[in-house]
């Protein structure tokens, strides 16, 4: 049985080398609590903003951000690569705005901001997506 021990921590030390965990980013203003009625409702706001092509049960929601009537989530769909869902509430709905994926390059947190901006979203959210996606 050692030997099977030795091979297990193995294989485990090195699963953490190829995905190393990210470090959580805490924005002042900003709640980031993620429960799962929020899993739950974010889920079924995302099927709906990809005209249901999607079932909400098959949308992994993985992060939260709100701030105000602004709420951002990082989730993943199996149609598409993972993005931030941006979502304004208004008339206590949220209405969904536009979604960013891919990657950031050194340098480009300004450009996030902006286009958080651009949507009609407060600093703090925009900072906050700028924050995360920068330190992924």
């Amino acid at each position: 049985m050692p030997l099977f021990n030795n091979i297990v921590s193995i294989a485990l030390a090195g699963s953490l080398l190829m995905y190393p965990a990210v470090a959580a980013v805490t924005c002042k203003g900003v709640d980031q609590e993620l429960t799962k009625q929020r899993k739950i409702e974010f889920a079924e706001l995302i099927s709906k903003s990809v005209e249901g092509k999607v079932k909400p049960s098959k949308i992994e929601v993985d992060s939260f951000m709100q701030s105000d009537n602004w709420t951002v989530v990082y989730a993943s769909t199996p149609i598409a690569d993972p993005g931030y869902f941006f979502f304004e509430r208004s008339a206590n709905k949220q209405t969904f705005k536009d979604v960013w994926g891919g990657m950031a390059d050194e340098g480009d947190g300004p450009q996030l901001v902006k286009f958080a901006k651009n949507l009609g979203a407060n600093e703090q959210i925009a900072d906050c997506f700028s924050k995360t996606v920068m330190s992924d």
